[in-house]
């Protein structure tokens, strides 16, 4: 994976965008790097980044997303901290926005950082949520998120699964999907997703991108009930 000082992390509602931004801050800060996460999703009111505000200061990640009182409310009242971490040149910025192009559009405010510093934007993918189930639905989201962001996808994220149902065969049939989109977009994959160990042994799993381990944070309050 290419270093890029901003990192933007995109998907739809389901997509695990923002467990996986988490993760990759968190990779990011255990390899020495200073860390700032930027919690964009106004429109997702159970899986936000913002909930693990207290958990990622422990690790010496800064999040930032709306201004002090308003966290949980779904406007985009942006903090000014976050202008702080992009003018931070020595502050890698991982941003978690919203993939629908209400949640894109809010990556306009920061245009003049994205023009004059380098950028990934990383769509991320999982071709079992509904209205994505086939590459076409795929590459159109993407175009969707450009036009609303005024920003090109540089790759995606393959994120395939259905939860405790994910086995190689839900692995494999999804990596084909993702590719074929990646490829109608003529950007890579950036790397694979996997939450069990067991998928790096089997000879089925190998492939030319390389593989991400998730640690899942983020849990529907029902399931805590």
């Amino acid at each position: 994976m290419e270093a890029k000082r901003i990192i933007i992390f995109t998907g739809p509602f389901g997509s695990g965008k923002t467990e996986v931004a988490v993760n990759y801050a968190l990779d990011l800060n255990r390899q020495g790097t200073k860390v700032g996460l930027v919690d964009l999703d106004i429109v997702n009111p159970y899986f936000r980044s913002r909930s693990l505000t207290q958990r990622l200061k422990e690790e010496g990640i800064d999040l930032v997303s709306t201004q002090p009182g308003l966290e949980m409310a779904d406007l985009p009242a942006l903090s000014p901290r976050i202008f702080s971490l992009l003018q931070n040149p020595d502050c890698q910025v991982v941003f978690d926005a919203g993939g629908d192009p209400g949640g894109a559009r809010v990556l306009g405010r920061f245009q003049p950082y994205f023009q004059a510093n380098p950028y990934q934007l990383w769509l991320v993918v999982n071709p079992y949520r509904p209205s994505y189930e086939d590459p076409e639905r795929i590459v159109g989201l993407a175009r969707e998120v450009e036009a609303a962001s005024r920003l090109k996808i540089t790759g995606l994220i393959d994120n395939s699964n259905l939860g405790k149902l994910t086995d190689r065969r839900v692995r494999a049939q999804g990596a084909a999907l993702v590719k074929a989109a990646a490829d109608q977009l003529k950007v890579p994959v950036i790397f694979r997703t996997y939450t069990d160990q067991a998928f790096l042994s089997e000879p089925e799993q190998a492939g030319p991108e390389p593989v991400f381990p998730l640690k899942l944070f983020m849990r529907p309050p029902w399931e805590d009930e």
